[in-house]
């Protein structure tokens, strides 16, 4: 798990728990003894003998053929491991600083650059009429994270009868995408079977390994065989993912990882918004969910698993991109403290959140006291925009380290402390404002009416 960037270990962390869920086919009660007691060697060779290897092999593996029609697309691999550099949009940041970072790789490390590229990244990264994947582009994951590897990628497999249970579907296809590769315009989702859509491919994907030895730009690890190129043909069909989907009816495929908004129009993936977002504050939807007038936010399958098997002492992992077009101009890596026992600690944890957000709401009607000067309202959104992106950033780091406690406080003393800490941020935010405009009266003494509101936030109550 010692990989060099977030996205790339986010994506192994979810391949192999992805990859376990394959193996085991897990009951809700197997899992849970695994989970208390370990999987001993007979049970896992026990598991092998069900399944057929060959599947899994170096030259299959996540490898659909290259049909013999088709336009084939190559390219270096570094437009496989960030996913952008084939974008076209004009905003094309990448996560390294030159391209030349990740000039080659590892054969084993393809393996999870090619997951990461149909679960985690936007369909336009190899241009605008890139093929999406079935979880949609930029998708937020959530994961468990235990107290060692072999709990967390336990924790991260997905009991079958539980999935199936929860999607009311009998008959599916759970044979791989390369086994029996799709074919078709519309890719219905509820033909998905657990496997096939676990693995579900956008593009098929083919290698140039070479016999050259080198240092994986990805992994670090030495290696007496290199890839730099790949070769890519798009699948002809949609998922739910994309608009023609939609509009074909083949719904969302319910990714395990993945939060799910439902509207009125379907069910998406949670995706994180810009740049400016920051996960903790949707972070009680994404562990109890939430209803609005217009939608429905709903956990990932993996954290109702978890909450269902009674499980305590882990973190929750809350990863993703922010992606725009085909650009990726940031990544969500978030690591939450988690209750000991979920099914009465959760509470605490959306008092933390909704402190935050109180104290976030009086930030932001304090500083629509300076609407009312009758300057221009770009100028004055551009500093209120400014100080809440300066607020919610600030907050991320205070709110993970005050969940750290949701296990040693009261409720009542968590959520104070909570106030006070995200109020003293608040404070000093809106006094850097203050500072920055004490010359202009006009501004200033809106912002000193707008003081009075700020203060009020100690005094909501429980």
């Amino acid at each position: 798990m010692q990989y060099a960037f977030d996205e790339t270990q986010l994506a192994m962390l979810q391949m192999l728990g992805s990859l376990t869920t394959v193996v085991l086919r897990p009951s809700l009660t197997e899992l849970k003894g695994y989970l208390e007691r370990g999987l001993t060697e007979q049970q896992y060779n026990l598991a092998l003998e069900k399944i057929e290897i060959k599947w899994f092999d170096e030259q299959r593996f996540m490898r659909s053929p290259i049909p013999k029609s088709g336009k084939v697309a190559d390219g270096p691999i570094a437009k496989l491991v960030s996913g952008i550099e084939c974008g076209t949009s004009p905003n094309a940041l990448g996560l390294f600083s030159e391209v030349v970072d990740a000039e080659v790789v590892c054969p084993d490390c393809t393996h999870v650059l090619n997951y990461n590229l149909h679960m985690n990244i936007k369909g336009e990264c190899f241009g605008p009429t890139g093929a999406t994947g079935i979880r949609g582009g930029g998708a937020i994951s959530t994961l468990i994270a235990g107290k060692n590897l072999r709990t967390t990628v336990l924790a991260n497999t997905i009991a079958v009868d539980y999935f199936n249970s929860q999607r009311e579907i009998k008959e599916t296809n759970c044979q791989l995408m390369w086994q029996d590769p799709m074919q078709g315009d519309i890719y219905y989702a509820h033909h998905i079977g657990l496997e096939r859509g676990l693995f579900a491919l956008a593009y098929h994907i083919d290698f140039h390994v070479i016999e050259d030895s080198c240092t994986c730009n990805v992994c670090g690890c030495s290696s007496p065989r290199s890839v730099k190129e790949f070769r890519r043909v798009k699948y002809t069909g949609s998922y739910g993912s994309t608009k023609n989907g939609r509009d074909g009816n083949a719904q969302w495929w319910p990714h395990p990882y993945t939060p799910v908004i439902r509207k009125e129009d379907g069910d998406y993936a949670v995706c994180a918004r810009d740049q400016h977002w920051q996960s903790w504050q949707e972070f009680s939807s994404y562990v109890i969910g939430k209803e609005t007038d217009k939608s429905l936010t709903k956990p990932a399958y993996i954290v109702g698993q978890f909450e269902k098997i009674g499980g305590g002492g882990v973190n929750l992992l809350v990863g993703g991109n922010i992606a725009d077009q085909g650009s990726i101009t940031g990544r969500v890596y978030d690591l939450y403290a988690m209750p000991e026992h979920w099914d009465t600690g959760l509470e605490r944890v959306t008092l933390v959140i909704d402190a935050g957000l109180d104290v976030k709401e009086c930030l932001s009607r304090a500083l629509n006291k300076m609407f009312a000067v009758g300057y221009d309202s770009k100028f004055v959104s551009g500093i209120k925009n400014d100080a809440m992106h300066r607020y919610t950033s600030n907050a991320q780091q205070i709110v993970q380290q005050l969940l750290l406690d949701v296990n040693r406080k009261e409720a009542s003393e968590l959520r104070k402390g909570a106030v006070e800490k995200l109020k003293g941020e608040a404070k000093k935010v809106y006094g850097g404002i203050m500072r920055k405009y004490q010359y202009d009266l006009p501004l200033f003494k809106a912002l000193v009416k707008g003081e009075n509101t700020l203060m009020k936030v100690g005094e909501v109550t429980l």
